[in-house]
């Protein structure tokens, strides 16, 4: 599984309300966030590009770093025109689709940079993603690596979010696929509530991908005029999530800043500061912050010292653009 997961917000990130505590905490972020984003623009090479020679050259993900990178420093406030975002671009746009992850981010890139401008390329990769659907019986069975057969949800979840922001930008996605999405969510959840990483004997759910199937059904319903409002699934995962059993919130799976960023997206589709079910309440910005001002390095990056945990520690760039992405934008004066 490559550690190029990532994503979409349509809302800014939320920012707690104006006291002396919350003006501190703001501080707080706001330095951290100047901080990240100088490392990440030191860290662009003259090609506009952030390549890692393991994703690039050995999993053939060229262009996922770099759009993962371009897209934390929209989410953190950087204009369409920033040299950094712009050169960013430009790498980015003769790249040919091969892989949904980096489908899906240059997606959401450009359609935040310009989706008037860059309407063909969208359409382009939004018809690419809903050809590369893999459908059993004319049900969906998710996405995967293009030639296999078996849907994982990390893939899912990168061909969601970037027709989301395809559709979104004014391409045309077949409408039907939202149905299809809350149907393979529906399906595919296991009994304790959560998801797995793919549906072909894995039975054990993890944080992430639960958190992902939740984000899928939070997106998908958003295009349902039929809906009376979320699946059943939706409440039975959001349960589980909460209730710990997958571990601490934003610290699972092999990289904890992309569980962070995945818990982002799933807080920005709901429009909400904090997860609520049944009885249970979590603050899910303010408690990720909380632990990303303590893991940011010397540098800027936000990433956990050498050699102590794998991608985290092996590739400071995507962990750094990954909880960039999570602090967001400055709050507005």
């Amino acid at each position: 599984m490559t550690p190029l997961l990532i994503v979409l917000a349509l809302a800014a990130a939320p920012v707690p309300k104006d006291d002396a505590a919350d003006r501190e905490f703001r501080e707080k972020v706001d330095a951290a966030r100047l901080k990240a984003v100088k490392f990440l623009k030191d860290k662009q090479d003259k090609d506009g590009s952030w390549e890692s020679t393991t994703l690039t050259h050995l999993a053939g993900h060229k262009g996922g770093t770099t759009a993962l990178a371009a897209l934390a420093l929209l989410e953190a406030g950087a204009p369409a025109n920033d040299p950094a975002v712009a050169r960013a671009v430009e790498y980015l746009l003769p790249l040919k689709p091969e892989k949904t992850y980096v489908v899906s981010l240059q997606t959401q890139v450009l359609a935040r940079v310009d989706a008037k401008k860059h309407a063909k390329q969208i359409q382009a990769n939004a018809d690419w993603l809903m050809d590369k659907a893999i459908f059993k019986e004319k049900k969906l069975e998710g996405w995967s690596y293009p030639a296999n057969h078996i849907g994982d949800n990390s893939n899912t979840h990168f061909a969601v979010t970037g027709l989301h922001a395809a559709a979104q930008a004014g391409a045309k996605v077949d409408a039907g696929i939202w149905q299809q999405v809350r149907d393979y969510y529906a399906a595919t959840q296991k009994k304790n509530g959560g998801w797995a990483y793919h549906n072909a004997g894995d039975t054990s759910a993890s944080q992430t991908m639960t958190a992902v199937g939740l984000l899928a059904l939070a997106v998908a319903v958003k295009y349902d005029e039929r809906a009376k409002g979320q699946d059943p699934a939706f409440d039975k995962g959001m349960a589980l999530l909460l209730s710990g059993q997958l571990g601490e919130l934003g610290e699972a799976g092999k990289t904890h800043f992309i569980a962070l960023m995945t818990v982002a997206e799933l807080g920005h589709a709901l429009s909400a500061t904090a997860f609520k079910a049944e009885n249970k309440t979590k603050a899910w910005y303010r408690e990720g912050v909380e632990k990303l001002l303590k893991r940011q390095q010397k540098d800027g990056s936000l990433s956990y010292s050498e050699s102590e945990r794998g991608v985290d520690s092996d590739q400071p760039v995507i962990s750094t653009a990954a909880g960039l992405y999570f602090l967001g934008p400055p709050a507005k004066k």
